[in-house]
């Protein structure tokens, strides 16, 4: 008999030491991952040896306790379900030891017996710190339900008379928290303890939020607010505080809470990218660059520190994946840098935009991404779409040279893919397979066309007039090879999807940006009736142009054909309704509006016309 207490010695030494490895690797400034496995594997071997004996309750204490502690230093080697398991089989030699056979292995039933058996007994310490590890799991599997009926049995209540509610019973939750200065663990009961509590009241609010129930999940937030929490933690409250205010329709509140969480903790990105959305639905572009540009700068500095943590139980353990991507969702730092990007130029911050864009195509190029087949566009943009915008800022920024460059990338990486001719058929409904090819072909011309139409825009800002027609041409006869039988087919769904439409009628405008501005070429080196036809034909593109109609009125003044200027030039001033606006892409904003052309020559000379055909 003198041997189960020499064994019970050894084991608890040999526990305390494994405690004792990991307390000093915590202290570390650098959490040393190779202590960590072996601290879980030492622990795991030591439960192995302890569970190859019968159960016996002189070594329940230390069989708990060493369990409880494996089961901490597993979570970051095992899934869920194999700690589940281990759990399950603690549980049932925990009763064996008792006296209590149970034969069933139903979590919730198993903890009803293992309360019971052990509710007044030595063991309730130990017994709680096992209940931590079933609530952990639960909850990292997001499965509220089981942990309710796991803390209302913890609670005594074993039936639903009243109206109950997890807060309620976390909050009212009596757990021994004592601690066996004998047999040293891994992480603090009280501490664990804590740490659950306030993680499911934030679950619930944000399962509340998934419902869009924000009033509700308000209520979980400030109450998971006032009980205690690390500071990233606590930020995060806030976050998700002002992303319900948001979704309420209460963007100031919003903006509130997105600045408390900052001030918190200055590394809660979720925090800063939240108020970007908020300050674009504001209106306030000045203020969503300077979030932007805060939030890449915060992400750039992040990832050059290490990201490892001695925490044996993090709350993005607990939350699991869906619940943190849904918490701290951030995008990726290209897809920050191209948003700011994208937001600097469209807001006219041209020189700001350049830095950022080429810094893009920099990271792009070092990651040898290919600038084709990289990406579906979803959470990402296409990649020649980023050099075409990229192409497009530089050209706004004057840099011509530049953007000539950046825009024969697009054209020499889509040579080889472009369709000779590709002829859509508006009547016939496409598989799903087959308007992915389509649409993928329409988006390679729609790119070559933009980046030639870029390149001619280059060289006309160079004064090249004829390499500028020559590009506008070549952008005029990649974009003319996507044919649509039908005339009407504005009004039929092509290949029975949206995408289509949306590609097509930004070909349709690209087309009348490129005759447009070609016919402008024309016109300055007066070569009128070339000039007349590709206004015209833009018109037909992209009709209710005002521009497209000044400078055709220019053009029919100056072949003489004065009536039928004077009646562009009332068309062009009519007061019937502007044509829709069309949702086009970035590298498509620059209409020839932006040309330099001095249209009050033409007003006199119309005016003084027309005051005379009165007289």
């Amino acid at each position: 008999m003198s041997v189960i207490p020499c064994l019970v010695d050894r084991w608890s030494e040999e526990n305390n030491n494994i405690i004792l490895t990991w307390k000093q690797n915590e202290l570390g400034l650098e959490p040393n991952q190779h202590v960590w496995k072996r601290c879980w594997s030492e622990s795991l071997k030591l439960l192995q040896k302890i569970q190859g004996i019968p159960a016996a309750t002189e070594r329940l204490e230390l069989e708990m306790t060493v369990s409880y502690n494996t089961f901490l230093f597993s979570l970051s080697f095992s899934n869920a379900s194999e700690i589940e398991e281990s759990l399950t089989n603690s549980l049932l030699r925990a009763l064996e030891a008792g006296g209590s056979q149970v034969s069933c292995s139903d979590p919730v039933q198993l903890w009803e017996a293992v309360l019971q058996t052990f509710g007044s007994s030595v063991y309730v310490p130990y017994v709680h710190k096992l209940l931590l590890i079933q609530w952990m799991l639960w909850l990292m599997q997001c499965q509220l339900e089981k942990v309710l009926t796991l803390l209302m049995q913890m609670n005594h209540k074993s039936e639903r008379s009243a109206p109950v509610d997890l807060q309620t019973e976390t909050r009212n939750l009596a757990l021994s928290m004592e601690e066996d200065s004998s047999l040293k663990v891994a992480m603090a009961a009280k501490d664990l303890r804590d740490l659950l509590h306030i993680c499911t009241v934030m679950c619930q609010g944000v399962e509340q939020m998934k419902m869009e129930k924000y009033s509700e999940a308000l209520e979980a937030f400030q109450e998971a607010k006032g009980l205690p929490s690390p500071r990233s933690l606590l930020a995060q409250i806030h976050t998700l505080t002002g992303q319900s205010f948001a979704k309420l329709g209460q963007p100031h509140c919003a903006l509130h809470f997105y600045r408390k969480s900052v001030e918190v903790d200055c590394a809660c990105h979720s925090a800063l990218y939240q108020s970007a959305l908020v300050f674009r639905q504001l209106g306030n572009p000045k203020a969503e660059m300077e979030a932007l540009h805060l939030l890449y700068s915060a992400v750039q500095l992040q990832s050059d520190k290490s990201s490892s943590s001695a925490s044996l139980v993090s709350p993005a353990m607990l939350f699991g994946g869906v619940q943190m991507t849904f918490i701290s969702r951030v995008p990726s730092p290209s897809l920050i840098l191209h948003t700011l990007a994208h937001t600097c130029v469209f807001n006219g911050s041209i020189s700001d935009g350049v830095e950022y864009y080429l810094d893009l195509l920099a990271s792009l190029q070092s990651d040898g991404k290919d600038l084709i087949l990289t990406g579906d566009g979803t959470s990402f943009p296409r990649i020649p779409v980023v050099y075409l915008e990229a192409g497009f800022a530089l050209l706004k920024a004057k840099r011509y040279c530049d953007a000539l460059v950046v825009c024969e990338e697009v054209i020499t990486s889509t040579l080889d893919f472009i369709p000779e001719r590709l002829l859509l058929d508006a009547d016939e409904k496409l598989k799903a397979a087959d308007s992915d090819v389509v649409l993928e072909n329409v988006d390679l011309v729609l790119w070559a066309g933009a980046a030639h139409l870029l390149q001619a825009q280059a060289h006309w800002k160079l004064k090249d007039i004829k390499e500028a027609i020559t590009n506008f041409t070549r952008a005029i006869n990649q974009l003319v090879k996507v044919f649509i039988k039908q005339k009407d087919w504005k009004q039929k769904h092509l290949g029975n999807t949206e995408a289509m439409v949306e590609k097509m009628v930004t070909l349709e405008a690209a087309k009348g940006q490129a005759l447009a501005s070609r016919g402008l070429c024309f016109l300055e080196g007066g070569q009128l009736k070339q000039a007349l036809r590709d206004l015209n034909l833009s018109l037909q593109m992209t009709p209710g142009c005002k521009n497209t109609e000044m400078w055709l009125t220019e053009v029919l003044w100056r072949l003489d054909r004065r009536e039928e200027a004077s009646a562009h030039w009332r068309e062009a001033h009519s007061t019937k309704d502007a044509p829709k606006s069309i949702k086009l892409p970035l590298y498509l904003q620059l209409w020839p509006d932006d040309t330099a052309f001095d249209f009050s020559g033409l007003k006199k000379k119309m005016e003084e016309y027309i005051q005379a055909k009165k007289t």
